[in-house]
């Protein structure tokens, strides 16, 4: 019997495979890997109008739309992102005066598309940041912050997520949203593990579609000692599946920016660092590349002045509005300056004296000790008006109150001389009331406080005593490397709800006519 060959295919059927053909062919000719543009905006900090320095300007919106335009057109038919990491709406006086919805209007028109939440999102409270959330064209979001009895904000959100490119980005809340925020201001709020949340978010995108994910983490930094938390965490991170590119905060600010490439279960890993010395106010901003082929990943840094970038005129309007509706309140005269007064970050100084004046008083304290870096500002002979106020004490802060012994008090002094010709450690130098001492410059660190010279309200300091003493809450929870606090295991006597910020404005208006000088609370052996 001949063997019969294949039946020849009817008619009929020859239209549909050639359709089923050609649908397949581009899917298995196309080899390009999915690849996106973000430009990331660390820590904008509400700078709303460009600051004037060395012959141009910097920063403000109308500059940061021009770049972020710019970028998108040069990035061509690849997709662009723009991401606010960390303290976008917070930080200046047109923030501060309309409760950060002057800086939102203007991310909306810049063409924002998320803001990952940091710690001074909570500054204005709940209520206002659920308002923001509302008026916002893009989500706040924060996959590691849930309510108390496990559910989510209304305004946030775990994930951004674009459908059309597939595309999302995970954000991680900074643990430190508890330590620099009133417990009002986050009260019933919980923070998720970041390894079970970010799990969650990759699971979740994963069902809605996503073939891309990056991860925005930058209150962990990379780089740490191999035992250190963040390292730790970061490590467990990079176990997570999924995620095609992550962005950490940098371990120290003498390291350079930049993209790096690590090897993780035998997978290629695309880290971005960032560190938060260079990419503030909207001065500089980062752009990546985010691709499934690590190979492609890539990154470069876009600085934001007026000799680089052509300001956006589509703001022009929306800045002249917000500068006008906030110009009245800002000018309103508050009180007069009698005499100039002086900022001094490594001495005793007029304008740190009246400061710690107002603030004891006001706490019922016996002393009271400020970090010099809280005041960015001084008053000139004049009118000090509501702007002024503001430019004294940008970023508010809040009295705490708690005992401490004399002896206790001897460390903190020391740890303010040590600040003293040592810039890259900070401005923690101390201002003070209530305290007087001699110290000596030459003397080895940390024995440098003559200890006879200490007198608290004119009295010789008994190491033994218990003193009430006042700061600020981000000095008492280890602000500027204030570790005294913890090592000496104190709780906090009282928080105080205002803002030293309007207890200050409210003590200036009382007053009427202001005068301070330098009094010799704080003198030197040998120089």
């Amino acid at each position: 019997m001949r063997k019969q060959g294949p039946l020849p295919m009817p008619a009929a059927f020859i239209p549909i495979l050639v359709l089923i053909i050609s649908l397949a062919l581009p899917l298995a000719c196309n080899r390009e890997p999915l690849k996106v543009q973000v430009i990331q905006a660390s820590s904008l900090r509400g700078q709303v109008q460009s600051v004037e320095a060395a012959g141009m300007l910097r920063g403000g919106f109308s500059l940061l739309s021009g770049a972020v335009k710019n970028a998108a057109a040069e990035a061509g038919k690849t997709p662009s992102f723009t991401i606010a990491i960390y303290n976008a709406y917070h930080g200046s006086p047109e923030a501060y005066f309309t409760r950060g919805r002057a800086v939102i209007d203007l991310m909306n028109a810049t063409g924002f598309s998320a803001l990952v939440v940091g710690p001074r999102e909570y500054y204005f409270g709940q209520e206002t940041m659920e308002d923001l959330a509302a008026h916002a064209d893009f989500p706040f979001i924060a996959a590691n912050i849930l309510h108390s009895d496990g559910t989510r904000p209304s305004y946030l959100s775990p994930f951004f997520y674009d459908q059309k490119t597939r595309f999302g980005i995970i954000g991680l809340a900074p643990r430190s949203i508890f330590s620099q925020n009133l417990a009002k201001d986050v009260q019933g709020l919980v923070l998720l593990d970041e390894v079970e949340a970010t799990l969650a978010a990759v699971a979740e995108l994963k069902k809605q579609g996503a073939r891309l994910i990056g991860l925005s983490a930058g209150g962990i930094t990379w780089g740490a000692a191999p035992d250190a938390p963040d390292s730790i965490m970061a490590e467990a991170l990079l176990a997570v599946d999924g995620i095609d590119q992550y962005w950490f905060g940098s371990v120290s600010p003498d390291l350079p920016d930049g993209m790096q490439t690590v090897s993780r279960g035998g997978k290629p890993k695309t880290l971005i660092m960032q560190s938060g010395a260079r990419h503030t106010n909207g001065f500089q901003v980062a752009l990546t590349t985010v691709s499934s082929d690590p190979e492609a990943n890539s990154y470069r840094d876009i600085l934001v002045n007026s000799t680089i970038v052509e300001p956006d005129p589509a703001l022009v309007d929306s800045l002249y509005s917000i500068i006008n509706a906030t110009g009245d309140v800002m000018n309103r005269l508050v009180a007069t300056a009698a005499r100039n007064l002086v900022l001094d970050f490594e001495a005793e100084c007029s304008m740190g004296n009246l400061l710690c004046d107002i603030l004891r008083e006001h706490s019922g304290a016996e002393l009271f000790l400020l970090n010099s870096g809280k005041i960015r500002s001084a008053f000139s002979t004049g009118t000090i008006t509501r702007k002024h106020i503001y430019d004294t004490l940008p970023f508010g802060g809040n009295i705490v109150t708690t005992w401490l012994t004399g002896r206790q008090i001897l460390d903190l002094l020391e740890r303010s001389c040590s600040f003293v010709g040592n810039p890259k450690e900070g401005r923690g130098f101390l201002q003070v009331s209530g305290i007087s001492f001699i110290w000596q410059p030459s003397a080895p660190p940390f024995q440098r406080v003559v200890r006879e010279s200490v007198f608290i309200n004119k009295l010789p300091l008994d190491e033994n005593q218990r003193y009430l003493v006042g700061t600020e809450a981000y000095i008492f929870g280890g602000g500027d490397g204030y570790e005294e606090f913890k090592v000496a295991g104190v709780e906090a006597e009282r928080w105080f709800d205002e803002s030293i910020l309007g207890i200050f404005e409210n003590a200036l208006a009382r007053k009427g006519t202001i005068d301070a000088q330098v009094e010799g609370r704080i003198q030197t052996m040998d120089r």
